[in-house]
């Protein structure tokens, strides 16, 4: 494929109109592309979990409790399998850091888990325990968890955006420029537009004219019919006033 535009000059306006409608289909492709990648969801680095009636123990005061949780401390998922009644383990991961607040409530952020498996479902754990299950370091019932993918989805959007992009501006460069046969047929199309006989300015002009006193006329001639009409069968009785 040749990287000079083949022909240059010739069938000018149509190659330019012709860029101009496949440059919108590749913009509002992207536009598309931008949005269902917005939709994915990736696979989650870590997990942030807000954690109220927690429990240190040792510990009254849990506002002045980080020293007891450290970072890398091993956390046990609790939640509910299948159908059963009863809390169970559902994968392990290690402590990030740990955010103690006031009325028993903290903020702890899990990464490290032990099967990608732990790693997509603990946002479905009930409870959490840091440290072993005989004696826990702390542990705290899950009010809310959110994730954090392993890179913004914004980057994945870009990169879906930016490749519709880079696809549609090859392809229409192919098309319009590099392409033989298609810049034959879009050079043989502008000839064949040169020919068409444009309506002069007076005459569309004329016929405007033409076409609203002709449409004001009959409105005005169906509007009297219909004035006619209505005096007619009021006067036979069909009609009441």
């Amino acid at each position: 494929m040749a990287l000079g535009i083949y022909k240059q000059g010739q069938g000018y306006w149509i190659r330019v109109m012709t860029a101009l409608f496949v440059g919108v289909l590749v913009l509002t492709a992207a536009a598309w592309g931008w949005k269902q990648a917005g939709a994915v969801r990736l696979p989650a680095r870590s997990w942030t979990v807000s954690l109220s009636d927690t429990q240190i123990p040792g510990v009254a005061d849990i506002t002045q409790s980080s020293g007891s949780v450290n970072a890398d401390d091993t956390v046990i998922l609790m939640g509910y399998v299948g159908t059963g009644d009863e809390l169970e383990e559902i994968g392990r991961g290690l402590v990030e850091s740990f955010t103690p607040d006031r009325g028993n409530r903290s903020v702890l952020v899990v990464y490290g888990f032990d099967s990608d498996e732990t790693r997509d479902t603990a946002g479905d754990a009930e409870r959490i325990i840091v440290g072993n299950m005989d004696q826990p370091t702390m542990s705290g019932s899950v009010r809310s968890a959110s994730s954090t993918p392993i890179f913004p989805v914004q980057y994945l959007q870009t990169g879906v955006a930016s490749g519709l992009l880079l696809v549609g501006a090859i392809a229409l460069y192919w098309f319009i420029g590099s392409s033989r046969k298609s810049v034959e047929f879009l050079i043989a199309t502008d000839g064949e537009m040169k020919k068409v006989n444009w309506t002069s300015y007076r005459e569309v002009k004329g016929s405007t004219i033409v076409v609203i006193v002709a449409t004001f006329l009959i409105a005005g001639l169906l509007y009297v019919v219909d004035i006619g009409f209505s005096y007619f069968f009021s006067a036979i009785g069909v009609l009441e006033r």
